[in-house]
């Protein structure tokens, strides 16, 4: 059940924006209204944490984005265009507004053609891969290691006692 839903047309008539509250969640759709009408972005805000979903003008999902007041929070996920399965092109992790984690790329093959773990903002690792498989882990910045998120600083520390030859410097 909708409440209190409210429209706003804009002047070209082909925008239009629709709020409401479902359950303890309120909604608002960003959509055109044309001949071929689409949803553009549907947001929802429900305890705090902002969803954004971005759709093509095929109404497939391009991107899913949250934020915690106006700084986004949590994953970042594109999809590939024109796949409609959901096939992830990049996942990115943020705290706060900045990069704070994993963030992978993807080709349209699902391979991994990029890696790298950001702290608050400054790349710290960088995955080197041949034929998907990891070869070397490049420390970037030696300094913020001890800034990671707890999981990819245990990762990190199980991967330096399990695989040392993956990495070139004198750590710590």
């Amino acid at each position: 059940m909708k409440e209190n839903q409210t429209i706003i047309n804009y002047p070209s008539k082909n925008k239009q924006i629709e709020s409401y509250k479902y359950g303890d969640a309120f909604v608002t759709k960003s959509f055109y209204d044309a001949k071929d009408a689409y949803v553009k972005e549907l947001i929802t805000v429900e305890n705090g944490v902002k969803e954004v979903k971005h759709f093509t003008v095929k109404g497939v999902l391009s991107k899913l984005e949250y934020f915690v007041g106006e700084k986004r929070h949590g994953v970042e996920t594109r999809y590939f265009i024109p796949k409609d399965n959901k096939s992830v092109k990049s996942a990115k992790t943020y705290s706060e507004g900045k990069l704070h984690g994993e963030c992978v790329t993807y080709n349209d093959n699902d391979q991994i053609i990029k890696q790298e773990v950001y702290a608050q903002g400054k790349l710290v690792l960088k995955y080197l891969r041949d034929n998907n498989e990891i070869t070397k882990v490049q420390i970037v910045d030696k300094e913020s290691v001890n800034n990671l998120p707890k999981a990819e600083f245990e990762k990190l520390q199980d991967n330096i006692e399990k695989k040392p030859d993956w990495f070139e410097l004198e750590l710590f």
